[in-house]
């Protein structure tokens, strides 16, 4: 491919990563950073424009989720000693040493405030009211965490993938993941064919083949491939063929 073509398609996909992480240590961590960043009177809460009760709920959801993540932390190493605890009794060699029962230690400092259901909901919604601020702005949000880092994705080396198909009503189905492609290239191989020649193109992630076989009434094993499209030039690598039989 031109690589000015190919340059120009890999920026055209700067599409981001969700700004919220998934992983509990890494969404508590982003908490931490978030409200550092908003709360106090240096903060980007008073430039904002947030209230004192929606400062007090973010710091009430943040103390309740760290406590929460370390209660979580201790009782899994719990589960775990508890665990060993049991290895010992299944031993198979008899030990002369008895083992201490294991005793559960709880993290102290326990919030007596309560939070409702849906915190991090409410912090969807506060971010999106955030981004919609006049006085917000790109450097605020990429200090908040609240902007997704850009997905670059290399088209010399992408693949169509999931690609399935199947038979009915005469006519041959397909579907493959398209992604961020603005489509496919679909190719086939029918019956005593030695090369794959183009079925059709489509903008989205389905296709069908309505072709008859090479030989009327006689079933034969047709190879299906598909080529990733962006804007309409092929790039990327083939996908795997898939195989079936044809009844036609």
């Amino acid at each position: 491919m031109n690589p000015i073509i190919y340059n120009q398609l890999k920026l055209l996909n700067l599409k981001k990563t969700y700004y919220l992480p998934d992983a509990d240590a890494e969404r508590l961590n982003w908490l931490i950073n978030f409200n550092n960043k908003i709360s106090g009177t240096t903060g980007y809460g008073a430039t904002l424009g947030l209230t004192p009760a929606q400062l007090i709920y973010l710091l009430n959801g943040l103390k309740m989720y760290t406590y929460i993540f370390a209660l979580m932390t201790a009782a899994e190493s719990f589960y775990h000693t508890c665990t060993s605890f049991k290895d010992g009794l299944n031993a198979v060699v008899i030990g002369t040493v008895p083992q201490a029962i294991p005793v559960f230690n709880a993290p102290t400092g326990a919030p007596t405030i309560t939070v409702p259901a849906g915190f991090f909901a409410w912090i969807l919604e506060l971010v999106a009211s955030i981004k919609t601020n006049p006085a917000y702005t790109n450097e605020m949000g990429i200090d908040l965490k609240i902007i997704g880092s850009n997905i670059v994705i290399d088209w010399a080396t992408a693949q169509p993938t999931k690609v399935k198909v199947s038979a009915n009503a005469g006519a041959v189905h397909g579907v493959f993941l398209k992604g961020q492609a603005t489509g496919g290239r679909v190719e086939c191989k029918r019956g005593t064919e030695t090369a794959f020649t183009t079925v059709t193109e489509v903008s989205g992630a389905k296709f069908t083949d309505t072709r008859h076989n090479l030989f009327v009434g006689v079933p034969e094993t047709r190879q299906y491939r598909i080529w990733y499209l962006k804007n309409n030039v092929v790039v990327g690598l083939v996908s795997s063929i898939v195989t079936l039989s044809v009844n036609d």
